[in-house]
């Protein structure tokens, strides 16, 4: 999933600063819609993990299917939404007027497709629950598959295709979703057998409830980060276009650097989850403690790695002088505190698990408003591109330490 945003940069790097910025001013939206989505898959595997856990498979099929219809109507009406709203969000953001049309074009494809997009990652929720993460996996890398081949037939014209630019990138990305999403339909309805008629039943809205209680808070988590992202996507924006260039090349740079923390926490989920739903304390804790180790141990290998090629990783993007010195500067600051991040993201994740999503929101709360955000103000104002970066890495260490401390008070 987050070769997406690697390769999508890259293949659109090749049209130019502009395009690039673009991109750039879509990424924070982009991430918000798929806040929505990630809420209600980790609702669902929050709550399917702990049914597992019960043994009622019965209530499983119930629950599961549930999701899936609360998940199409919920992302049907944040589509149609955000369809409506491309403009005035994107000039609250700061795109000037050789900008706008680009980003336009390019939202206006991509909600199109956002509704095949929610069937992946719900289906994936359900089919996850009960610890399967290979079939997940294999359709995610089929998702990266097609969207890394098909990008360059759309974006450049190859072949019989039309040269379409941004809106190439977009309509690959709607084309790999809606053929995985369909697949992950197939999957949960033919061969694991978790979806039932009736859609609509009489405990409907009371699996409706328990979903959101869970994925109500998680998409409140996991919406703070694009609208954090995007408030320093503005602040960005006053520094010039290179900046808002360098800015979404660093954050897939970003996304590639820290996807092990992000998939140990997916693992610590299920295992807490589904102990948690058993009795077994102990081994909750345990496996959180054992997730913040390899999580450390993972930032100081990333970090050697980010550190040593520092000033060539932006020229595969763009060879603009100060695209690449912005790019340079994240890459030798922010990773310095990827291990304090690391931490977060795995006591978020147990915290989601085991049902206490509050708690879990109020850590992603204070890392991207309350500390985040205000600290880039300051920043940006006092010391430029540099002063976002300083903030960003002073927010992961705060919070990480912050995690540490909740977790040996909030899990049994």
């Amino acid at each position: 999933m987050t070769s997406f945003g690697i390769v999508d940069a890259l293949y659109i790097s090749r049209l130019g600063t502009l395009s690039l910025a673009a991109f750039g001013f879509t990424i924070p939206v982009v991430m918000f819609f798929m806040g929505i989505i990630y809420g209600l898959a980790v609702g669902t595997t929050s709550l399917l993990a702990r049914v597992y856990g019960e043994g009622d498979f019965a209530k499983v099929q119930r629950l599961a299917t549930d999701s899936v219809v609360l998940t199409t109507l919920i992302v049907i009406v944040s589509s149609i939404g955000g369809y409506l709203l491309i403009d005035k969000i994107f000039r609250l953001m700061g795109a000037d007027a050789d900008v706008m049309p680009l980003v336009h074009s390019f939202m206006a494809i991509w909600y199109k497709g956002m509704i095949f997009t929610s069937y992946v990652f719900v289906c994936n929720a359900c089919i996850r629950a009960d610890g399967d993460t290979r079939l997940p996996a294999a359709l995610l890398i089929l998702t990266s598959v097609l969207n890394a081949c098909i990008d360059p037939f759309l974006i450049y014209g190859w072949g019989p295709f039309p040269k379409m630019g941004l809106d190439g990138a977009a309509l690959t990305l709607v084309i790999s979703y809606t053929i995985t999403g369909a697949a992950g339909l197939y999957f949960v309805i033919c061969k694991k057998d978790l979806l039932r008629l009736p859609l609509f039943h009489e405990a409907t809205l009371n699996s409706w409830k328990r979903i959101l209680h869970v994925g109500i808070p998680s998409m409140i988590a996991n919406l703070i980060g694009p609208l954090s992202q995007a408030a320093v996507t503005w602040l960005a924006a006053e520094l010039g276009t290179e900046a808002v260039a360098a800015l979404g090349v660093s954050t897939r740079i970003d996304s590639l650097a820290t996807l092990v923390f992000y998939a140990m926490g997916a693992g610590v989920s299920i295992f807490a989850g589904q102990n948690f739903g058993a009795g077994n304390y102990g081994r909750v804790k345990e496996m959180i403690s054992l997730g913040c180790k390899y999580a450390l141990l993972w930032s100081i290998i990333i970090l050697a790695i980010l550190w040593t090629f520092a000033n060539r990783i932006p020229l595969l993007f763009d060879t603009h002088p100060l695209v690449v010195s912005y790019t340079a500067q994240y890459l030798h600051i922010v990773p310095i505190s990827y291990g304090a991040m690391g931490i977060m993201v795995i006591v978020n994740s147990a915290l989601n698990a085991i049902g206490k999503p509050f708690l879990a929101t109020t850590l992603i709360l204070l890392r991207a408003f309350i500390l985040y955000v205000p600290l880039a103000y300051i920043g940006q104002k006092y010391f430029g591109f540099t002063g976002i970066l300083l903030a960003l890495m002073m927010t992961n260490f705060i919070v990480g330490i912050a995690s540490h401390l909740w977790n040996k008070i909030a899990t049994p």
